[in-house]
């Protein structure tokens, strides 16, 4: 979505490459300068220095005090590719999109047999990003996504996404993530939900007894 720090009033920005359409390893931090200047370095090595004297050290002014040493810079190089892909395609372009996914996502996901979602929909909640978090009842989170997986090749979410407090608020063990972004399609949303009710009819018939996860399994996909 568009974001303006100037009319926010931000602190501080931070964003991860690899959820928009850059590598992994790298994201940024933005912050306001005299934050930025008041903060100490947290590593120390190459550039970071200002002068370095046996009674004490100075260091560079921003960015640089907090670039320690060689950085990624052929991650940062593709992720400044990245802003540009984005930028062409326009932040509001790509929200406008991703409303309409999640409606289409959040829809067929709520016609499911049994199916709890969790969040507001995006009636109740326009600017919702486009996931539908949800349990079916009688069927664990984990082996609807391993089912999902292996017959259907879809990448289906299942554990506690790194939100173990919530879920524990919430009264469950785990939930599974259907997530769409704007390259997506609404057509591959319907091959994702259609994958995940055959796994319902699969679990509920009884056939893929002892052959969906065994505990081992379950107990690593829910950290």
């Amino acid at each position: 979505m568009p974001v303006d720090v100037q009319t926010l009033g931000a602190d501080w920005l931070v964003a991860s490459s690899h959820k928009m359409c850059g590598p992994t390893g790298i994201g940024f931090l933005w912050g306001r300068a005299e934050l930025l200047r008041a903060s100490p370095p947290f590593l120390g090595g190459g550039e970071m220095i200002d002068q370095v004297k046996l009674e004490g050290s100075t260091f560079s002014d921003i960015p640089h005090r907090f670039e320690a040493g060689t950085p990624a810079f052929a991650e940062a190089v593709a992720l400044g590719r990245a802003c540009e892909y984005l930028e062409k395609l326009t932040m509001t372009a790509i929200t406008e999109r991703e409303h309409r996914l999640s409606k289409k996502l959040w829809d067929r996901v709520a016609a499911l047999p049994g199916v709890t979602i969790y969040g507001p929909s995006p009636e109740e909640d326009p600017e919702r990003a486009s996931l539908v978090c949800f349990n079916v009842e009688g069927c664990h989170a984990n082996d609807l996504a391993t089912i999902v997986d292996q017959d259907r090749g879809i990448a289906m979410r299942s554990g506690h996404h790194c939100t173990q407090p919530l879920h524990t608020e919430l009264g469950i063990v785990a939930s599974a993530r259907l997530s769409a972004y704007f390259y997506n399609t609404k057509e591959e949303i319907d091959l994702a939900v259609d994958a995940v009710e055959a796994a319902i009819e699969l679990i509920r018939s009884g056939e893929g007894e002892g052959e969906v996860l065994d505990p081992a399994m379950a107990a690593l996909l829910d950290v």
